[in-house]
């Protein structure tokens, strides 16, 4: 029977999490669909949490080969801080050096993100926020649970006051998963962002969990 194992990321899963990230970014599925640069999407969506705007993120290995991952910022600043050196350090140069893969493709989906922007939690309360995904092969076994357990156990350590994430209603066994360990919706909103791609309005909702009182 196949031993699954646990440890914290590194900045060397970059490219193999940056792949994860890619092949589930379309709930679930490939974010091919509307991103057309996997490079892109990684840079955008997995190196800041690994270039300093991390700190309680972790990865499922299989067979010794990285499955999955928690991505997680312990403060929106930090975090933020770490996306715009991101921007400004890597993706813009690429940008202008022509390294990306049709990078106009991608308009569509960063105006209509502005245009419907999902909600979320108080970031004074809930200053924390996560991502967790797992490739087709290994969903479904359980693995999602204790890669949050050691997400939440590392938060509590750094007595981060509370932690929060977005997704949709489409995403019924994630919600299931964080309904179970104590996350509740604290806001919900139905936008158009993924209408031409989904092909109708999608509920997003915001989690929280409070850690501190």
């Amino acid at each position: 029977m196949t031993q699954p194992s646990f440890r914290p990321a590194l900045p060397s899963d970059e490219e193999r999490l940056g792949e994860i990230a890619y092949r589930t970014g379309f709930f679930g599925d490939s974010a091919a669909r509307y991103f057309p640069d996997p490079h892109l999407f990684a840079d955008l969506w997995v190196r800041p949490y690994l270039r300093g705007g991390g700190g309680a993120s972790f990865v499922l290995e299989v067979n010794g080969r990285v499955e999955g991952y928690i991505l997680g910022a312990v403060d929106q600043g930090r975090y933020t801080r770490a996306l715009l050196k991101v921007l400004l350090c890597r993706v813009l140069p690429k940008l202008l050096g022509g390294d990306y893969k049709q990078p106009w493709r991608t308009l569509p989906y960063f105006i209509r993100a502005a245009l419907f922007a999902g909600p979320h939690a108080d970031w004074k309360l809930f200053p924390a926020h996560l991502h967790l995904n797992l490739l087709p092969d290994v969903r479904g076994k359980g693995y999602s649970r204790p890669l949050l357990e050691r997400h939440l156990e590392r938060l509590q350590e750094l007595g981060v006051r509370g932690v929060q994430l977005s997704t949709t209603l489409e995403n019924v066994a994630a919600l299931h998963v964080y309904r179970k360990y104590g996350f509740q919706v604290v806001a919900a909103k139905r936008t158009a962002l993924w209408t031409p791609w989904l092909g109708h309005r999608a509920v997003h909702v915001a989690l929280a969990k409070t850690l501190r009182r």
